[in-house]
């Protein structure tokens, strides 16, 4: 399973850090008309309120990860787990780090959207990838298929209705839901050190949101998935195909505001 930490190796670093730079909230003047290629809007049991392009196949980049988090979750979060010393991704991990829990990994992992930290989740699970697989089957998603743990490879691909109902299955998920929707979190380490984190998805600072996975890759576009309380309760968005990692923002904002 170890072999899994190489599993980016043909994958430049560049891609690889492409979705932790978006928690600097750059300032988009003028963003363009909506641009995403598939989304839907549903309530809270499912239901489809809203879509568009639902059953087309797209790359989902790192929504990957909110499979390797339910899977991981499931495991003892306070296991310690070993920081392999070498990296083909880049990290927020500092490279002096030679442990962290399982609960710190999922924490960098679905704020952060780190893909060394997904990597070594899915390093410390049985036939991971098979097992990611195995599950979107469970769960009826039969238009979704897994290459590898971060959603950097192209292969990782689904549509807005499987990932409905991923989101619903991981939203039972008190873990995944308590970290995901932060806007922000301090991983303390040794010698009164720390990991400072921000959401890649920005709304999480402004909006009242109970789960949340951003992704986004070149092939992938700006995808978003959320679920955001609401006076009536849940309601559950899925956004794939954004134009680049900043619209799916202001699509996002859009795609709310008209429903």
């Amino acid at each position: 399973m170890k072999n899994l930490i190489l599993v980016a190796l043909s994958m430049s670093l560049l891609a690889g850090s492409a979705e932790a730079k978006v928690h600097k909230h750059t300032h988009i003047v003028n963003p363009p008309a909506f641009s995403s290629k598939s989304f839907l809007v549903a309530s809270d049991d499912g239901t489809i309120l809203r879509e568009q392009d639902g059953d087309t196949v797209r790359p989902i980049a790192s929504i990957s990860k909110l499979m390797v988090a339910v899977l991981a979750s499931e495991q003892d979060l306070n296991e310690v787990l070993e920081i392999p010393p070498t990296r083909q991704v880049q990290s927020g991990i500092p490279k002096y780090v030679k442990t962290l829990t399982r609960y710190e990994l999922l924490t960098m992992a679905l704020i952060k959207s780190d893909n060394f930290a997904a990597q070594i989740l899915c390093a410390n699970l049985p036939n991971c990838v098979q097992s990611m697989n195995n599950k979107a089957f469970e769960l009826g998603m039969m238009n979704t298929h897994y290459e590898e743990p971060t959603g950097l490879d192209r292969g990782n691909v689904s549509t807005a209705h499987d990932l409905l109902k991923l989101v619903m299955y991981a939203s039972g998920n008190e873990t995944i839901t308590d970290i995901s929707h932060q806007s922000s979190a301090e991983i303390l380490l040794f010698n009164k050190k720390s990991i400072k984190i921000h959401n890649t998805n920005p709304l999480t600072a402004k909006l009242d949101i109970f789960l949340s996975k951003t992704g986004y890759t070149n092939p992938a576009g700006g995808c978003l998935v959320m679920i955001l309380n609401t006076a009536i309760g849940h309601k559950i968005y899925i956004l794939l195909g954004s134009r680049n990692a900043h619209t799916r923002i202001p699509d996002m904002e859009k795609l709310i505001k008209e429903s």
